[in-house]
C-alpha cells in the first residue's frame, strides 16, 4: 500500500474543497470533538472524534479517525504493517462490493514521514439507531420480527461473503429509524476471514450475549433468518445449542 496518498470520495469532493478540507494536513489538524479517550496500544495512538460542518443551513456530522504509528501487520506488509484505519477502509470497500451495508467513507489518507499517520472519515449514520436502542423501543410485534429477520439475514450474508465481524456488539449494528429492515454494520477493524460454519459463531454469541432482552422466541427467529442466508447450514436446534455452548464457555472462563 502507498505510504503517501489522500483521497476524497467523488460525491463529497466539491463539498470538502469548499471548506478547504482538501488535503491531508487539513484533516489531520481539524478541530474535532473526541468521542472517547485516545487508544494508545500497538505502540501508537488512535483517536476518533466528531467533525461538525455547515451544509445547506444545518450542521452535517462526520466521524474522523486519526492514527499515528497505530499499525497492524498484513501479508503485504509483514514487518512495518499498515495503519489500522486503512485496513478498516479496505474492509468497508470489500464488503460494499459484496452488498454488505456499512459506513459511507468520505475521506481516507496516509502520510508516512517521520511518523506513520492515517486518517479515515465517515458520514454519521443520521436517522439510524444502534441495536440496543432499537430493542428498547415500543413497536408492533410484526415490525420487531421484521427487524430481527433482517439482522439474522445480514449476519448470514456477511458469513456467506467469507468473513466474520469479530466484535459484533449491539452498538455495532444500526437500524434505520424509518425502516427496521435497513441496517448498517460499523466498527469493522476486527473483521476476519472464516472457512467453516464454526467460524461465524463468535458473531452470534457476542450479539446474543450482549442483548439480554431478547426472548428465546426472538433469538430463534434471528437464527432461522441467519440460516436462510448463511452458506453453512445448521438445524435450528443445533445452531441454538452451539451458540449457547459458546456463551456458557465464556461465562465459565470469566468466573475462573
Amino acid at each position: 500500500m502507498k505510504t503517501q496518498f489522500f483521497q476524497l470520495e467523488p460525491a463529497f469532493a466539491a463539498f470538502f474543497e469548499s471548506l478547504h478540507l482538501d488535503h491531508f494536513a487539513a484533516w489531520w489538524n481539524a478541530d474535532i470533538e473526541r468521542v472517547d479517550e485516545p487508544n494508545r496500544t500497538r505502540g501508537g495512538r488512535s483517536e476518533v472524534g466528531r467533525l461538525s460542518v455547515p451544509a445547506n443551513g444545518r450542521q452535517r456530522i462526520f466521524y474522523l479517525k486519526r492514527q499515528e504509528n497505530y499499525n497492524c501487520r498484513t501479508p503485504g506488509s509483514p514487518i512495518r504493517g499498515i495503519p489500522v484505519a486503512l485496513r478498516e477502509w479496505q474492509k468497508i470497500s470489500w464488503l460494499k462490493q459484496r452488498g454488505i451495508p456499512t459506513l459511507e467513507v468520505v475521506c481516507v489518507g496516509r502520510e508516512s514521514l517521520s511518523e506513520d499517520r492515517a486518517i479515515l472519515a465517515t458520514a454519521a449514520l443520521e436517522r439510524f439507531s444502534s441495536f440496543d436502542i432499537w430493542l428498547a423501543r415500543s413497536m408492533p410485534d410484526r415490525e420487531r420480527a421484521r427487524g430481527l429477520r433482517a439482522l439474522g439475514q445480514l449476519i448470514g450474508r456477511l458469513h456467506a461473503a467469507g468473513v466474520k465481524h469479530g466484535c459484533l456488539y449491539a452498538k455495532h449494528v444500526y437500524f434505520s429509524d424509518h425502516d427496521s429492515a435497513e441496517l448498517r454494520l460499523i466498527d469493522l477493524e476486527k473483521c476476519k476471514r472464516i472457512f467453516s460454519r464454526w467460524g461465524g459463531l463468535r458473531d452470534l454469541d457476542t450479539l446474543i450475549r450482549r442483548s439480554p432482552s431478547l426472548t428465546r422466541d426472538e433469538r430463534r427467529l434471528l437464527y432461522a433468518a441467519y440460516n436462510e442466508a448463511s452458506p453453512y447450514p445448521w438445524s435450528l436446534v443445533s445452531l441454538e445449542q452451539a451458540v449457547m455452548r459458546k456463551m456458557y464457555a465464556k461465562e465459565e472462563v470469566r468466573d475462573e
